[in-house]
Formats: structure tokens, sequence, C-alpha cells
């Protein structure tokens, strides 16, 4: 640290000096900066990295190899009510592991724990190629479009999972409820045609929508 001799020096004027306040502050501010920076969570497996520096989420773990029969496992835990976004760089010699006619196919399983403050009644997920930007044909980013790699996709303890590739890449996830601390597990794939030097699988759960009590009549009110 470019600021560390200067406190060095200080440090043996107040050691000299016998002065503990300034002692003790000096040592404080010197922890403060060897203070290691804290990073958003990042895993590597089988050459593809996923990350949650987007936000939203906590990544806590990864492992398989992408194959249908050895999907890549990420196990998470959302903690914001509007969801959150993994990111994942897949390098094109990954090669396809589904058994699609794409550049780059991969199998995955998503294990998500409900760490908000509300039950999940729903669920989508949604590629971008680029943030906040929809995925669409011309990116080359899809769940496996004209394939029927890893299908049908599930997701417990839903009943319902629809897959739409136009106008953009999501899967719709029906008629279920996680409960807070409760979990869901989803099969997916997910493929590239071209190179992408970063992309995303925004990840968006519904909470149920309040039933709004009918005013009691004046009626009612008067014989209370």
């Amino acid at each position: 640290m470019a600021g560390q001799p200067t406190i060095l020096r200080l440090l043996e004027y107040a050691t000299h000096r016998r002065a503990p306040f300034l002692l003790g502050l000096l040592l404080a501010l010197l922890q403060i900066l060897n203070a290691p920076i804290a990073n958003a969570g990042s895993l590597t497996v089988n050459g593809i990295t996923f990350s949650d520096h987007i936000g939203g989420f906590v990544l806590e773990k990864a492992s398989g190899t992408g194959s249908l029969d050895d999907p890549f496992v990420l196990t998470e835990r959302i903690t914001s009510l509007d969801g959150g976004t993994p990111a994942f760089v897949v390098p094109m010699n990954f090669g396809n592991h589904i058994g699609s006619t794409h550049m780059v196919g991969f199998a995955l399983i998503k294990v998500i724990e409900n760490a908000t403050s509300e039950p999940w009644t729903g669920f989508e997920l949604e590629l971008q190629s680029k943030l906040g930007v929809p995925s669409e044909d011309s990116d080359g980013l899809s769940f496996a479009q004209g394939s029927t790699a890893g299908r049908p996709f599930t997701a417990t303890p839903f009943e319902e999972v629809t897959v739409k590739d136009r106008p953009y890449d999501r899967v719709e996830i029906e008629r279920g409820r996680v409960p807070v601390g409760g979990h869901m597990k989803i099969a997916l794939v997910i493929t590239l045609f071209d190179p992408l030097p970063e992309a995303y699988l925004v990840q968006r759960p519904s909470r149920p929508v309040a039933i709004k009590q009918p005013r009691p009549s004046d009626e009612q009110i008067a014989q209370r």
C-alpha cells in the first residue's frame, strides 16, 4: 500500500511519544489497509465460470461436467424479492455436451433456496447476451432452440414449465409454491452458436397477489 510507509513512521512516533490513542488509531487504520477486498462469488467448473456479481442471490456451490448424464449443479440462495441474475462465461472450446447441433451446449440443474421474506408462486428464467436486454435469435444464445435435447425442462415443486423461444428466450414456471426457507430444483439446458464475453440467466420469482377484502356494507357496520 502506498500509505503504509507514512503510517509506519507515525507508529514509531506514537510509540516513542507514548501516545496510546494515536497508536490505537494508527493500528486500526493499518488493519483496514491490509484487509482483503470482498469479492462476489465466482466458481469455475469444467471450464465454465459462474458468478453472482450482478447481485440478488448468493452462489454457494457448483459441480458436474455439463452433460445430460452429469449436469452442472448450481446451489444458490435468492435473497432479493426481485430475483437474482447469475452471469456465466463459456469458452467456445467447451464444445457441446448435450448432443444438439449448437457449437456449445450444457445441461444445468439449479437448486435454489427462497431466502426472501415472501413465498413464491411462480418463477421465470430469461437468457440475456447483454445485461438488461432479452436474448433473441440473432445472438445465438438459447435454451437449445430447435432441439429436443434436455426436454422437457422440469421445476420441482411446480407442475407447469413452458419454454418460449420467440420473441425472447424465456422459461415460465407456474402452478406451485416455494415457502420462505424452501427450495426449488430446475433442470434445463443452455446453448450458444457464437462466442460471448459474458451471458446472463435472469431469475424472477413471482409472489402471491394479495386478495383485497370486500368493504363491509353500511348495514353490516351498523349491526356490529
